[in-house]
């Protein structure tokens, strides 16, 4: 009889569990990057307060692995000039050469995570009958500067959301917001990985 009643629960727990999706954004880039030469300097990561630290050090992690000795991230380097510390997306080759400058680095990693919906929390219970169709959504773009050449040679997207199903369920479970942006960035290294030349 417990068996039974354990399994109820769980199809009950399943049935109302919110399973989040990841798009990338930009099927353009097809291609990866080259790693085995030149200067890397890992932008701070600009991400929600709660998975800043996490992000950080996974992406040094990540690119460390990739690149070993030659990259550097940029509060543990000392004489930089850098006119701002949040470079924007898709900066112009104006603000790339200026970080070419003021780094004489020759790559520049540059990582950036928002939450840009946020209806419910992981753990919703609200009674169905009052209950609303929402959606969390978060994401993550990571860009790649080529600093000798003033360009952008890789720029990836991943939109990672979840919505709250239309059932008679009165509780929901889903992904936490830093769940989705973490989910978000390890879908873009591997994507970097495969793609790239190491």
């Amino acid at each position: 009889m417990k068996k039974i009643l354990f399994l109820a629960f769980c199809m009950v727990v399943l049935s109302s569990c919110n399973l989040p999706s990841y798009v990338f954004y930009n099927p353009g880039q097809t291609t990866g990057v080259d790693f085995t030469n030149g200067k890397w300097l890992l932008n701070e990561v600009d991400a929600p307060a709660d998975c800043t630290k996490y992000l950080k050090e996974t992406s040094i992690r990540d690119f460390k692995i990739l690149l070993g000795e030659r990259l550097n991230y940029v509060t543990d380097v000392s004489g930089l000039l850098l006119t701002q510390k949040k470079i924007p997306l898709n900066p112009s080759k104006q603000i790339i050469a200026d970080i070419k400058k003021g780094t004489n680095y020759d790559f520049f990693i540059n990582i950036k995570a928002t939450q840009t919906r946020n209806d419910f929390g992981s753990i919703d219970l609200t009674p169905h009958r009052m209950s609303r169709e929402g959606m969390n959504s978060n994401e993550v773009t990571i860009e790649i500067y080529d600093l000798k050449n003033s360009q952008i040679i890789y720029t990836q997207k991943v939109v990672a959301s979840v919505g709250k199903p239309k059932d008679n369920s009165d509780v929901h479970f889903s992904k936490p917001s830093r769940s989705l942006i973490i989910g978000a960035y390890n879908k873009l290294i591997r994507d970097i990985k495969k793609k790239s030349i190491k």
